[in-house]
């Protein structure tokens, strides 16, 4: 783009760029969201107090020990459930048990197999996800806490810190942070 003259960086959707008459949004100028980075990141390395440090005690108490007990539970029931299997075929094997009513045990015993593996792949997901937010916000809070205002934009840190951006208007946007939080920036013009 250019502007009398100048020349610059901007951002627009796909649908501006394939038909701008159908599309109402302007584009939104790159400096425009790297200066909205820079005063994102100044608060957090000001209030890092007020806002990474409880974050992190939120995430840290997360009850991630009644998680692994639920995991260690849902690994006995698995067992037990392989167990009531092999049983169930060594019945049917030895003829004690009539077709209709194996295939319907063995059914049953499928379906709730597969509920608790999910059950349990799904708490395993939260536990890591959790985990990982942890360490992202831990990662974020050192930066902060040694750092000073920054006075420029770096793509160093945007990369170590962002996710992507959520564009909400022309006059806001949100970075969304690898430990999760997405927090919204006005742009200034």
């Amino acid at each position: 783009m250019h502007s009398s003259g100048r020349k610059y960086i901007a951002w627009c959707c796909s649908k501006h760029i394939s038909n701008i008459t159908e599309c109402s949004m302007q584009f939104i100028r790159d400096d425009d969201i790297k200066t909205a980075f820079v005063t994102m990141m100044n608060k957090l390395i000001f209030g890092q107090k007020f806002i990474l440090r409880p974050l992190l005690e939120g995430l840290r108490n997360q009850n991630n020990a009644a998680s692994f007990h639920r995991i260690e539970e849902l690994e006995i029931k698995i067992e037990n459930n392989m167990e009531q299997s092999q049983v169930l075929t060594g019945l049917m094997a030895k003829g004690y048990l009539e077709p209709a009513l194996y295939n319907k045990e063995k059914n049953s015993l499928v379906q709730e197999r597969e509920r608790l593996l999910a059950e349990k792949d799904q708490l395993t997901r939260f536990v890591n996800g959790n985990l990982a937010k942890v360490e992202e916000v831990n990662h974020l809070l050192r930066f902060a806490t040694k750092s000073k205002m920054l006075t420029a934009y770096e793509d160093e840190l945007f990369e170590n810190y962002v996710e992507k951006i959520i564009v909400f208007s022309r006059e806001e946007v949100g970075f969304e942070l690898k430990c999760g939080i997405t927090l919204k920036e006005r742009l200034v013009n």
